[in-house]
């Protein structure tokens, strides 16, 4: 699928008639859709809980079995390509998983697995870069060598991010990211991701231009017009339609759904 705008703009994420059954229940998850995410793109999420707009996520980051087809950057993804993917297009939960530890060691990990360490391309470790990214949240060193289970609801997304940041992904998936914050590590929040977009999509030299795209999923409606340029709304496992946003910037791309023009995209929750 292309741009509705006709713009010749890097695809980075294409869904194709993407569908999910519950394999216990039966219970039709997502309806077939297709979807094109292209770099610059800042997409919200928006429905009724149990709507499909987590299923959607998870499906794009490969975490759940689905039908149809997904490309990245054009290409489909293999099994073995699955891990590469992951660090590529990162999906960040509204309650997000650590395992035992310290805070260091969890930020340590995805840079110890097999997909870090045989890609000469994929980021290392850097303890300069966490320092940073933990002073932008306000974060003291001493949380690295707490033990994640202490952490709070609030300090868990916000460590979250950072592992995630860490990795250099193309495309952030959002999850309720901001959902226990309190409205100052909100705010830090939403700007370290302003910053991450603006940094890699507002240059002009092609040599140093990282095309990054975020979805954003939230029930605050004045987020997602502050942080996306056009609004996916979901309901049963449909998208039923887009808007732009009030920070749009871009024309909203296309997206199918099937026997409706008006209908957009299956949605999940």
């Amino acid at each position: 699928m292309q741009p509705v705008n006709g713009m010749a703009e890097t695809t980075l994420i294409q869904l194709r008639d993407v569908s999910r059954i519950d394999s216990n229940s039966g219970r039709q998850l997502l309806n077939p859709l297709s979807l094109t995410v292209c770099a610059g793109d800042k997409v919200g999420l928006v429905g009724a809980s149990g709507s499909g707009k987590s299923t959607l996520m998870r499906s794009i980051a490969m975490l759940d079995p689905f039908s149809g087809e997904l490309l990245h950057r054009g290409s489909p993804i293999t099994d073995g390509a699955i891990p590469v993917y992951r660090r590529k297009v990162v999906y960040l939960s509204q309650r997000p998983f650590f395992t035992g530890g310290t805070i260091e060691e969890n930020l340590r990990l995805p840079f110890q697995f097999k997909s870090a360490k045989n890609n000469l391309k994929s980021p290392s470790y850097q303890p300069d870069l966490v320092a940073a990214e933990l002073d932008a949240f306000e974060l003291a060193p001493e949380i690295l060598n707490r033990a994640s289970e202490s952490l709070s609801g609030g300090e868990q997304q916000m460590i979250a991010l950072i592992r995630a940041l860490l990795l250099e992904p193309e495309v952030l998936l959002l999850d309720e990211p901001t959902a226990a914050l309190d409205p100052a590590s909100r705010d830090k929040f939403e700007g370290r991701i302003h910053r991450w977009h603006n940094a890699s999509n507002n240059t002009t030299n092609k040599n140093q231009k990282e095309e990054k795209a975020y979805l954003w999923t939230s029930h605050d409606r004045t987020q997602i017009d502050r942080m996306t340029q056009q609004t996916i709304t979901m309901n049963h496992g449909q998208l039923m339609l887009t808007n732009e946003t009030a920070s749009v910037t871009h024309d909203a791309r296309e997206i199918n759904g099937p026997k409706n023009e008006q209908q957009l995209e299956p949605s999940d929750d």
